[in-house]
């Protein structure tokens, strides 16, 4: 099981809100290979959150939990997988105070959105608003971009990729890969850009976490993806591209050619992209975002 801890400084407020839309996503999609909690930095003793914050939650119909703030030990940083701060100073702290974490970011480094999220404390019912929508949006963006799908791959093809899409299925079941095929069916001669356009709606509504898209020659049908807002699609014909495109470029579908590549090469490819992670460095995010903008 994968555990993210959500961290603010009190633990009343934005952490908790962070926690709280995740945990939404996590019980709406049944995905229970996640648990998401939230701790605080500068925590003396447990209080309840923030009623701002629990109105902000409550309003937008999340359950909310019997609540009280805990400050972070070192034996839960230790046994997590991600970290998420909210600002880059809370980020230090962690990387100063602590040891033994896997991987430690702000949200929105890991959503790949430039900034902080705002801190409402002391302020206005605008300004708690203001944050919420921000934690909100950014813990979407993770969800559909990150951790939805349940691992699950997507894949699509048209008529000309149909047979190599049946292999690669093959290959990645026998391999432990939950797929889900969005067609087409059949080799009778059809469009690919309503394959291309299922697939990426299945990774932008969280119902798959990566796509492969095959036709002819691997070309339009990744165009076509890479129409759809937040859709990183690569056509790559060696493994060289497949691993350097998730490291640079964290693209979320793989396109191929069936009439350019043969099957043994087709799945050294879908194997090397799937088992790729994304670097993180700071550079690929910054190109990342200059690319959605």
């Amino acid at each position: 099981m994968k555990k993210i801890i959500m961290v603010s400084t009190n633990n009343t407020c934005r952490s908790f809100i962070a926690e709280s839309v995740l945990r939404q996503y996590l019980k709406e999609a049944h995905q229970e290979d996640i648990e998401v909690i939230s701790r605080g930095l500068v925590v003396l003793f447990p209080e309840p959150v923030h009623p701002k914050a629990a109105d902000m939650v409550r309003n937008s119909g999340i359950e909310i939990l019997d609540f009280q703030s805990h400050q972070l030990l070192q034996e839960e940083v230790e046994t997590s997988d991600l970290i998420l701060t909210m600002t880059e100073e809370q980020k230090e702290k962690v990387l100063e105070e602590y040891h033994g974490y896997k991987e430690v970011a702000t949200i929105n480094e890991y959503a790949r959105i430039a900034g902080a999220v705002i801190d409402p404390y002391g302020m206005g019912d605008d300004d708690y608003e203001r944050c919420f929508i921000q934690i909100t949006r950014l813990i979407q963006k993770i969800w559909q971009e990150r951790l939805g799908g349940n691992e699950m791959i997507g894949i699509g093809s048209d008529h000309g990729g149909f047979a190599l899409k049946k292999a690669v299925i093959k290959h990645l079941e026998e391999k432990g890969y939950a797929v889900k095929d969005y067609g087409c069916y059949s080799e009778e001669s059809c469009d690919y850009p309503i394959y291309a356009k299922a697939v990426a709606q299945g990774i932008k509504k969280g119902e798959v976490k990566q796509g492969i898209l095959i036709c002819g020659t691997g070309i339009g049908i990744s165009i076509t993806a890479n129409k759809i807002p937040g859709i990183r699609a690569a056509l790559c014909s060696d493994t060289f591209s497949a691993r350097a495109t998730r490291e640079h470029n964290d693209a979320n579908i793989l396109a191929m050619g069936a009439r350019v590549i043969g099957e043994g090469l087709a799945m050294d490819i879908v194997d090397t992209f799937l088992e790729t992670k994304f670097s993180n460095d700071e550079r690929h995010i910054r190109r990342i975002n200059m690319i959605e903008d």
